[in-house]
């Protein structure tokens, strides 16, 4: 099992897998059906989020090293990993419904936009006085929705 807290948990569309991410270091793909791991990923920091990507072939993890990392599902292993902050840990992240791009939040109080292939931030904002804990992307892709230490809960405009 694991030696730290899990910060956060995401299920397949088909209910018969899950990933979930802990502060001991690992993020772990479950198998929902025999109840056993299928892989386990390790990594140098205190994982806070974890997505899977639409076509479920990845997923993205933030943390306390600031990185964000894609890995592949099927063996585990890394195929990127981004400067995610300057300042702070990723707390929160989300991805798009098409796949095309992913949100983050943090310590630094940002919410970034960022293309999933490109890797690239097109979009930072600003709002929040507190360190953002959660952000979700809106089922229409519209909206992102933000939530952070300092009891605010925020609603942005997709561009």
């Amino acid at each position: 099992m694991w030696e730290g807290a899990v910060t956060c948990i995401k299920v397949r569309k088909n209910d018969q897998e899950c990933v979930s991410a802990s502060s001991d270091g690992t993020c772990i793909i479950w198998d929902l059906v025999r109840f056993v791991r299928n892989q386990v990923i390790f990594a140098n920091t205190l994982f806070r989020a974890v997505c899977y990507r639409p076509d479920e072939c990845q997923i993205i993890t933030g943390g306390t090293d600031r990185k964000i990392g894609y890995w592949e599902t099927y063996d585990g292993s890394q195929i990127r990993e981004l400067d995610g902050s300057r300042t702070g840990s990723i707390n929160g992240m989300d991805i798009s419904p098409n796949g095309m791009y992913f949100i983050t939040g943090g310590d630094d109080r940002t919410v970034k936009l960022w293309l999933y292939n490109e890797g690239e931030v097109t979009h930072v904002g600003t709002g929040h006085s507190g360190n953002i804990t959660k952000v979700r992307v809106a089922p229409n892709g519209q909206h992102i929705v933000t939530v952070s230490t300092d009891g605010g809960i925020l609603r942005w405009k997709l561009p």
